[in-house]
C-alpha cells in the first residue's frame, strides 16, 4: 500500500474512532480539533499532488535508466534465482490507480465530517465552525446534517 493511501486510511479511521466516542471523551479530544483537521487537509492535500509527484519520479527514474543504460535481471519463481531472460531494461514505476486515491479521500473527507458533527452534536462546536472545517477538507455539509437528538 501506498504512502499517501496509508496516510488517509490511518487518519480517517482515527477520525472514524473520534466520531463514536462517549461525551467525556469526545470533550477531551475537542481540544486537538484544528490538529485534526489539519491532519486530515494534509493526507487530502498529499492525494491531491500525488499524480504531479509520481511523474517527477517516473521521469527521473526513466531518464537515470536511460542516461545509464541500466539493466536488472529479474526473479525466477520456479528456481529462485535470477531470470535466464535477463537482465533487462526495468519498467518504469506503476502509479496508484485514480480510483485508489478517490477512495482515500472520500474516507477522510467523510470521517473528518462526522467528525466535526459529533463534536456539534456534543455542543462543543457551532455550525459556522462545522462548515469552515468542511471547506478545508473540500466536503459538503448539509442543514439537515447538523440535526441534534433531543
Amino acid at each position: 500500500m501506498s504512502y499517501s493511501i496509508k496516510r488517509a486510511t490511518l487518519i480517517a479511521d482515527q477520525l472514524e474512532r473520534l466520531a463514536t466516542q462517549n461525551a467525556h471523551q469526545l470533550a477531551g479530544q475537542f481540544g486537538n480539533l484544528d490538529f485534526w483537521i489539519s491532519e486530515a487537509v494534509g493526507a487530502i492535500r498529499v492525494i491531491n499532488e500525488y499524480p504531479e509527484r509520481f511523474r517527477s519520479l517516473r521521469d527521473g527514474q526513466v531518464a537515470w535508466v536511460k542516461a545509464h543504460k541500466t539493466k536488472v535481471a529479474g526473479y525466477c519463481p520456479i528456481c529462485s534465482g535470477p531470470c535466464e531472460f535477463g537482465p533487462q531494461t526495468p519498467q518504469p514505476p506503476l502509479r496508484i490507480p485514480a480510483e485508489d486515491l478517490a477512495e482515500a479521500r472520500v474516507a477522510v473527507q467523510r470521517a473528518g465530517r462526522a467528525y466535526l458533527l459529533r463534536l456539534h452534536r456534543a455542543h462543543l462546536v457551532e455550525k459556522d465552525a462545522v462548515r469552515r472545517a468542511c471547506d478545508q477538507l473540500d466536503i459538503g455539509v448539509e442543514e439537515e446534517d447538523f440535526v441534534r437528538a433531543v
